[in-house]
């Protein structure tokens, strides 16, 4: 099973609702990637990504109440745990079809 952008944008209407102030952390995917990769760490669920946005900016276009705060890529991340990414990281290319986690924000 996987969520499809009304999904998400109706997840998000749902916290809006319920929250004057939220702090939401997203995992996104580039869809360049989630056309050609298949996602390891999901395997076991049988789910699929359908869909990608860009980065947190493209995101945060879908989801009206909430605004961008602030976006960190994979190999970000990674860098901590295997050096190499930290060169990575530093390549635009590899850093823009990175995964990422964003920061979205409500009336905070």
């Amino acid at each position: 099973m996987y969520l499809s952008e009304a999904d998400v944008q109706r997840i998000f209407t749902v916290i809006s609702g319920c929250f004057q102030k939220a702090t939401v952390f997203v995992e996104i995917m580039n869809p360049m990637i989630v056309k050609r990769f298949k996602e390891k760490s999901i395997d076991a669920s049988n789910a699929k990504f359908t869909w990608g946005v860009k980065n947190g900016t493209a995101f945060a276009e879908l989801v009206p109440d909430f605004y961008f705060a602030e976006e960190h890529s994979l190999t970000e991340g990674m860098a901590a745990f295997v050096p190499v990414y930290k060169l990575l990281d530093k390549l635009p290319a590899v850093r823009n079809i990175s995964n990422k986690i964003i920061v979205l924000k409500k009336g905070v």
